[in-house]
């Protein structure tokens, strides 16, 4: 057992001057000599004081693989998938490859695109390109409205001595025929919902009513009069021409306009979206005329402005320009087209929605 070593007394003093009488008291020293301290001039005494820093140590690092070599020595491409939903309009996916080699350029050999038509990639470098280290670039991958009624593309770009696996862009969506013209408000536009639920009765004869649907489906029918030839040859090629295909159809009683004019790039749209059912995840389209518009996703929803999944394409005033909400609907079984004289014709369309929210 160690032994313990008996702390001095206190001092004691009485002066009335207070502090002061500490000034000449004569202090013990310690009595442990773990506590004993020398002064500078006893150095010569008792030689050099030893220095406290440990000796200099040379250690080589080593590249951990869960961390550096996971983002570094690969080709890395941002994002690697994108989902579009529905395409009525032209989009642009900026996508990012980045040759994360530390020490060796790569070369850009090719820019492959697998899948339907319709995908074509902005090659600002012009193939084959030298990829210095660390370097990275913007690529322009432009999506047409045009080609099949399916997105599933597979934009790869092909490094020399790299797996062409983990440097591709996958892209999905489905493309929608929009159906431009606007109603004739004469005529009454409707809509209907339809919900399902399930009754579960009990022996009381209680009834539980469960919800078997999230969103209603329904359809969204109203008429359109067509008095110039190039419209009325225009709609009959949109509707017997696509009998098979999935529709942008504009809820018209929705219409607004923007607060201030959008620019192209824009993302964020400013209009009042009170009482409009704008929803996240929806399309909004743009339009002046049939032939004048332009269809976007929405991202999020706000009361004074609409924030877009991808840029405008075009610039849109706030004066003249409709906005409005668009679903995704497909006709009916018929349709009938009237003709009035050669350049006229009337149809009422009815078009079914697999699912909105009203």
């Amino acid at each position: 057992m160690a032994n313990g070593v008996a702390a001095p007394g206190a001092l004691w003093f009485t002066d009335t001057v207070g502090v002061a009488a500490l000034q000449n008291a004569a202090l013990p020293l310690p009595t442990d000599p773990a506590w004993s301290l020398a002064g500078l001039s006893l150095t010569t005494v008792l030689g050099a004081i030893a220095d406290p820093r440990p000796d200099f140590l040379t250690l080589d690092g080593l590249h951990g693989y869960m961390h550096d070599l996971a983002c570094h020595n690969h080709i890395h491409i941002f994002p690697r998938r994108r989902d579009l939903g529905a395409v009525m309009s032209e989009q642009e996916i900026e996508t990012e490859v980045w040759n994360a080699f530390l020490t060796r350029s790569k070369t850009l050999e090719d820019i492959t695109v697998i899948g339907p038509a319709g995908i074509t990639v902005v090659d600002h470098l012009g193939v084959p390109a030298d990829y210095p280290a660390s370097e990275s670039q913007i690529f322009v991958v432009q999506v047409s409205a045009e080609g099949d009624p399916q997105v599933n593309n597979t934009v790869t770009w092909v490094f020399a001595g790299i797996a062409e696996a983990g440097s591709a862009l996958v892209i999905v969506g489905f493309r929608l025929v929009p159906f431009p013209f606007d109603p004739d408000m004469q005529h009454s536009l409707s809509e209907s919902f339809g919900y399902l639920t399930d009754v579960i009765e009990s022996f009381s004869g209680a009834e539980q009513r469960i919800q078997l649907r999230a969103v209603p489906v329904g359809s969204i029918t109203y008429s359109v009069t067509l008095l110039a030839r190039r419209d009325a040859q225009m709609a009959a090629a949109i509707l017997f021409g696509n009998q098979p295909r999935a529709y942008g159809v504009g809820r018209w009683q929705f219409q607004t306009t923007l607060t201030s004019a959008a620019l192209p790039a824009d993302a964020t749209v400013y209009l009042d979206t009170t009482d409009i059912p704008f929803e996240a995840g929806g399309l909004v389209m743009f339009w002046m005329d049939p032939y004048t518009w332009e269809v976007q996703p929405i991202e999020s929803v706000a009361a004074d402005h609409l924030v877009l999944t991808t840029g405008l394409q075009n610039a849109w005033g706030p004066i003249y320009t409709k906005v409005l909400p668009v679903v995704v609907g497909r006709l009916s079984p018929s349709e009938t087209l009237t003709y009035e004289a050669l350049a006229m014709s009337s149809q009422t369309l009815r078009f079914r929605v697999d699912g909105f929210r009203p």
